[in-house]
């Protein structure tokens, strides 16, 4: 199984990443649920929430994938790296619509 680095220089193994980032998300929602009794896309002026019929995702910031090759293993399971996107919202932070203004060319 591969291992990681972390900024102090110890190592993790994927599944303990995986493990650890599963649960940062579930305290994410945890958090807003607590906080706001519902949970809702974080992005400045979407406004979107769980009842607006698209799914609201827990999105990283910098990607465990970033994190793990820039040996700031540990940021993937920080929930301060943590957003929660509509669907819409998360594809154009990833980047991943097509023709959108801010997807790179």
């Amino acid at each position: 199984m591969p291992s990681y680095k972390m900024t102090n220089g110890e190592r993790v193994e994927k599944s303990v990443i995986d493990y650890r980032v599963r649960k940062a998300k579930e305290r994410k929602i945890e958090m807003m649920m607590l906080e706001h009794g519902y949970v809702f896309c974080e992005e400045v002026g979407c406004g979107k929430n769980a009842n607006c019929g698209e799914p609201i995702d827990c999105s990283h910031d910098i990607s465990v994938d970033e994190c793990q090759k820039m040996g700031i293993t540990e940021w993937a399971w920080d929930v301060k790296n943590i957003t929660m996107r509509c669907r819409t919202c998360h594809k154009i932070h990833d980047k991943t619509i097509i023709g959108h203004p801010l997807t790179k060319k």
